[in-house]
């Protein structure tokens, strides 16, 4: 009648998963006992006579729970507890203690373990023991479950939406790169300054071993490298641009304003605030020198003023090679003279 009525106030036997059940006591009668009244509950129950058989049973297969005795040959409950926890951190271990050693029981709590009863045990008392400590090795499982699958779900929705502003991004930027093509004046080639600018800046950057997505950054701030200027004299770019100039301001500023809410181009953003620095620090807004003017803004800086020496628009066309000649000597002041190197193997001018 006992068993039947503990198993009326436990409810439905457990699932599979967590059912199984290891008990651990080097006293026959006790484990015996216990494991006959949670067999009948509906409990799959394994029996180990000490910690290291308890211990070698953990390793080679997977339990709910853990009820174990604290004074035990070859391994104490003490010792066998960290090792359980650090076999299985999901076990739910209830300790067995005797009366005067409630101090075992609390190293064991510390250690992992949930619970702990004092001999003689109650059996019903065991039976609610275990069914609170599965609960909370479910609750556990659960929140734990959760948290990894709210972490999938913030991940993907982040990527989702750094896309998504990637993409917006993108077509904000070949919306900038069609009005400065709607504003200069195309070449007999049919190509404008801010294109033949680009071709060449992305040529230099691969002859300087760029990283491609180095290169790539240059070749879209050299297409917007006008923009700031076009700004400055077209109303109707700012208007495009949502920009209003209350105040003084210089093209680079201008562009660095217009171009401020593409998070993703933060590179592009650098070359273009940087594009007048000289490599002798003599340059603007900052003054930088040398190496710490971003490589993208020292390949533009180069390659405009080889364009306005080569372009249609230049009022005596130079060709590549004196056009490079032009240039080197500025190597060290203006420019960064690898830089000129690079742009004069880039136009066969070497």
């Amino acid at each position: 009648m006992q068993a039947l009525s503990a198993a009326r106030t436990f409810g439905p036997v457990p699932d599979a998963d967590r059912t199984a059940i290891l008990i651990a006591d080097d006293d026959d009668a006790v484990r015996e006992s216990l494991a006959r009244y949670l067999t009948r509950l509906g409990y799959d129950v394994t029996e180990a006579a000490d910690g290291v058989q308890a211990l070698d049973l953990l390793t080679s297969r997977r339990f709910a729970s853990l009820i174990s005795d604290i004074m035990m040959p070859r391994m104490t409950g003490d010792e066998l507890v960290p090792r359980a926890v650090a076999a299985d951190p999901d076990l739910a271990i209830i300790m067995l203690t005797a009366v005067g050693e409630p101090h075992h029981a609390v190293q064991c709590l510390k250690h992992g373990a949930m619970d702990y009863l004092i001999k003689p045990v109650d059996l019903e008392e065991l039976g609610l023991a275990l069914q609170f400590a599965l609960r909370k090795r479910d609750l556990e499982i659960e929140r734990r479950d959760l948290e990894a699958w709210l972490a999938r779900e913030v991940a993907l929705k982040t990527r989702e939406i750094d896309e998504s502003a990637r993409q917006v991004e993108a077509l904000a930027l070949e919306v900038l790169e069609a009005l400065v093509d709607a504003v200069e004046t195309p070449g007999p080639d049919g190509s404008n300054a801010s294109q033949r600018v680009a071709a060449l800046a992305e040529r230099v950057a691969r002859e300087l071993a760029l990283p491609e997505e180095e290169a790539a950054a240059v070749r879209t701030a050299a297409r917007l490298h006008s923009l700031g200027k076009l700004a400055l004299r077209e109303e109707r770019v700012r208007r495009v641009s949502h920009i209003e100039i209350t105040a003084p301001t210089s093209a680079p500023e201008l562009a660095t304003r217009i171009l401020a809410p593409l998070t993703h181009h933060a590179e592009v953003l650098r070359i273009l605030r940087a594009q007048h620095e000289r490599w002798d620090g003599k340059g603007f807004p900052v003054g930088l020198r040398g190496e710490a003017i971003p490589a993208g803004a020292r390949i533009l800086a180069a390659v405009v003023l080889y364009d306005e020496l080569t372009g249609t628009s230049a009022e005596h066309k130079l060709s590549a090679r004196d056009a490079v000649d032009s240039l080197r000597p500025l190597g060290g002041t203006l420019f960064d003279p690898r830089v000129v190197d690079a742009l004069s193997r880039a136009v066969g001018a070497a």
